[in-house]
């Protein structure tokens, strides 16, 4: 994928997750915050962008409470041409898959080698901010969409951080300040990688991730 390309789907991306986020009913938008703990009085409450993209990551691509995703409301409601950019990313969305993975060095056709903690499997990511050097062995979740044989964020990732890990595998670790630089993420052991496929399994396992990163200070401050 050239640089171009990448460019044309990232702006064709942002179309479509914009239009699909006006799709989402109020009651699925209250059971997506509540999950993350976003949720106050009668609104979504949030400090900042990044916590409120993971609002709409749940409510378009993966909604808890058994709400109708967002994203298959626009595609039947949307005016999207056959072999449109906006059409091929819109069946990318749909097929994406939510996964924990680690940031590798470049790829040497642009972009970033990646490990999907997972799966097990090689990665090859585009995506501008991921291939930042300070990235570098640090891990993220979120769900990834593929193009061209290259694999896309969708927009919201959360950042992974040993002590995620310990809290997602049922051995909480105490909460450490905001770190000023995301850590690299220690390498797994086999049973810690066997448990997590296994929580993988279940529906809410996005938002169990999108929480705890919360909690752990990785999007700032929560609303009070």
């Amino acid at each position: 994928m050239s640089a171009t390309a990448y460019e044309v789907y990232r702006a064709a991306r942002e179309r479509v997750v914009t239009a699909a986020s006006r799709r989402i009913p109020q009651a699925s938008a209250a059971s997506q915050a509540r999950a993350l703990g976003l949720w106050r009085g009668k609104e979504v409450k949030f400090t900042n962008e990044a916590q409120f993209l993971l609002v709409l990551d749940l409510g378009i691509l993966g909604p808890v409470g058994g709400h109708t995703r967002a994203l298959d409301r626009e595609a039947k409601a949307g005016d999207y041409p056959e072999g449109s950019d906006e059409a091929r990313v819109l069946a990318a969305l749909s097929r994406a898959a939510f996964t924990i993975f680690r940031v590798g060095g470049a790829h040497p056709e642009g972009g970033i080698m990646a490990e999907d903690l997972l799966r097990g499997t090689p990665l090859h990511i585009q995506d501008q901010v991921l291939a930042r050097d300070e990235m570098q062995g640090c891990a993220f979740a979120g769900r990834l969409m593929r193009l061209d044989g290259f694999e896309m964020t969708c927009g919201a990732v959360a950042p992974v951080t040993d002590e995620v890990i310990e809290a997602l595998l049922g051995r909480p670790a105490p909460i450490q300040p905001t770190p000023q630089f995301l850590p690299a993420l220690t390498p797994l052991m086999d049973a810690d990688v066997a448990a997590l496929r296994a929580a993988a399994l279940a529906e809410d396992f996005p938002a169990r991730v999108y929480r705890t990163s919360l909690e752990h200070g990785l999007f700032g401050r929560l609303p009070d």
